[in-house]
């Protein structure tokens, strides 16, 4: 079976991007336009990771967080932070996310940070 990544990202190019990429590297790609959308797909989803763009219309991805935590349904899912903020750092720290990737990208790096943070043991969904 194949592991699911929620991206939650408002470009539609970058969308295109990261659900061929994924797809191609075994990952069963799920894309949410913003955080409203996301916690939605999450209803019916056990991602094993999460790729979350900062800025997006309607719930950006610091509501998206705090709207997770409160409804803590899967503690200990790894977040992605994927914005074009200099701070990216500093955000994703803020944000309580396990890793940043600062766009524009290189697609390798982040599938490699994907790959590091989508272990089996890393997180186990609840269920």
């Amino acid at each position: 079976m194949r592991k699911t990544v929620l991206v939650i990202e408002d470009d539609p190019g970058i969308q295109e991007t990261l659900e061929m990429a994924l797809d191609m590297e075994g990952y069963e790609p799920i894309i949410a336009r913003d955080g409203i959308e996301a916690l939605s797909q999450l209803d019916h989803t056990k991602p094993v990771l999460i790729l979350l763009d900062l800025m997006m219309p309607r719930m950006n991805g610091y509501e998206f967080i705090e709207a997770l935590r409160q409804r803590d349904m899967f503690p200990g899912i790894p977040i992605i932070i994927v914005t074009a903020d200099g701070r990216a750092r500093y955000k994703a720290e803020q944000a309580g996310a396990e890793g940043y990737i600062i766009k524009p990208f290189e697609l390798s790096t982040l599938l490699d940070e994907i790959k590091r943070l989508a272990q089996d043991d890393f997180y186990s969904p609840a269920g």
